[in-house]
This record gives C-alpha cells, structure tokens and sequence, in this order.
C-alpha cells in the first residue's frame, strides 16, 4: 500500500459526489412502496429476513439493482441472501434507504460509533451504495480528529481500514484519515499486543505508519463535505 503525500490524501479526501442541488430521485416516496417487495435473507448462522421494496434497493445500490433487475435467479426469484453481511449492519443500510436516519445525523455520541461508521463505510463499498457509502464518510470525518480512542478502537480501525476497504489507485479517504489518526498516537501504541499483531501480518503498514507521522502533525488530512441530494421529492397530489 503506497503511502500517500500530504496534497495526495487532501485530494483524496475530495469524495464524488453529485451536485447538491439534485435530487436523488424524481420520485416521491409513495411511488416506492407500491413496488415488488423481495427477501432480502442477511446473514450466515442467524440469517435474518427482511421485506423491502425493489425500487428502493435499485436506487441505493448498484450491486442490489443487478440483482433486482438484471434477469438472473435473483429477480425471479424475488430473494436476495447475503449470507456474508451482518444483519445488524445491514439494518442501518435499511434505514438509510427508507428513511435516511442515523448515517447522516450530526454527531457521534461513542466512540464506539467510529468503528460502525467505519463497518458501514465498507459495506457501502461492497454494495456500490455510492450515497450511503458518503453519509459515513460525512459523519465520520466532522468530529474524528477531535475522537479519544483507546488503543483497541485504533487497531480495531486500523483492522477494518486494511482489511475490509479494497485497494484503490488513489488513496481512499477514510483508510488515510485511520492511518493519520494512528500515525499520530504511534507511541501509545507500540507496546500494545494487538496492533504488533497487525504489523506482523501486514509488514508494510508499520513502515507506513512511521512515514506518515513524520508529516501527519503538520499535514492532518481534510475533507470537504457535500450534502447529500435529496433521496425523494415531496410528496403531492400532483
């Protein structure tokens, strides 16, 4: 993984986003709930099963929508299991696309709550929720520097920042701002037994780390927020 120069992560940080004055849709929300319905079955040894309209899912991720209209057993079937994903997670992607919720709310009350927006962050990825995938983002990066985590919730981080995130040409935004925040607290960390542990199974991320705490207290990576579009438009009689 190539460590990324100071003007190379504020770019990076610099997320796609469509133009704030769209609207995601230009249906109202009534319009989605008179759609086919699809199971949607989450999870492995405790699947759970969830019935959610298909318009929905096709506009909030590019993965679902294949499987909600691309002709395969899926569609026909009308049941979708992700087997892979935690039902818990999964349950706050719901909430985005009916209702948008949490995710894109002010704050973080836990600390606890950076590793789940991290976790949700990655499953957007895994989704193609490009929206859902931002709101994390967004919510993440407007308290993190300011975050007091323990050595765990660092390593926690750093776990889901080198293992979940798929490798990128350019540097992904939250990985950098993980790798910042741990680059910055290298010292509290070297002793502890779980993050050696990462650096011995991933041996370029200790090189890394020391590179970029070099430049992280002069150069803490930024990111421009762009408000979220609209996902429906409102209701009427029209």
């Amino acid at each position: 993984m190539a460590l990324p120069n100071a003007s190379e992560v504020a770019e990076s940080l610099q997320v796609d986003s469509k133009s704030s004055d769209m609207v995601k849709s230009d249906k109202k929300f009534s319009y989605f709930l008179i759609s086919p319905v699809f199971s949607v079955i989450v999870g492995k040894e405790t699947p759970k099963t969830y019935l959610l309209q298909k318009a929905l899912l096709r506009q909030d991720s590019d993965v679902l929508a294949i499987d909600v209209g691309g002709g395969f057993k899926e569609e026909k079937e009308q049941k979708i299991v992700l087997e892979d994903e935690d039902s818990g997670l999964f349950g706050y992607f719901i909430e985005y696309m009916y209702l948008t919720g949490w995710i894109a709310e002010e704050g973080v009350d836990r600390n606890e709550d950076y590793i789940i927006l991290a976790r949700l962050y990655a499953l957007g990825e895994r989704l193609q929720a490009k929206d859902f995938q931002r709101a994390a983002l967004n919510k993440f990066h407007r308290s993190f520097a300011k975050a007091s985590l323990s050595d765990q919730g660092i390593c926690d981080l750093l776990k889901i920042a080198c293992v979940e995130l798929l490798e990128r040409v350019d540097e992904d935004p939250l990985r950098a701002r993980v790798f910042w925040y741990a680059a910055s607290r290298l010292t509290q960390l070297r002793d502890y037994d779980y993050f050696l542990k990462l650096l011995e199974a991933r041996p370029h991320l200790g090189k890394s780390l020391v590179l970029l705490a070099e430049i992280s207290s002069k150069s803490q990576p930024q990111h421009h927020q762009e408000p979220l579009p609209p996902k429906f438009v409102p209701e009427s009689i029209y």
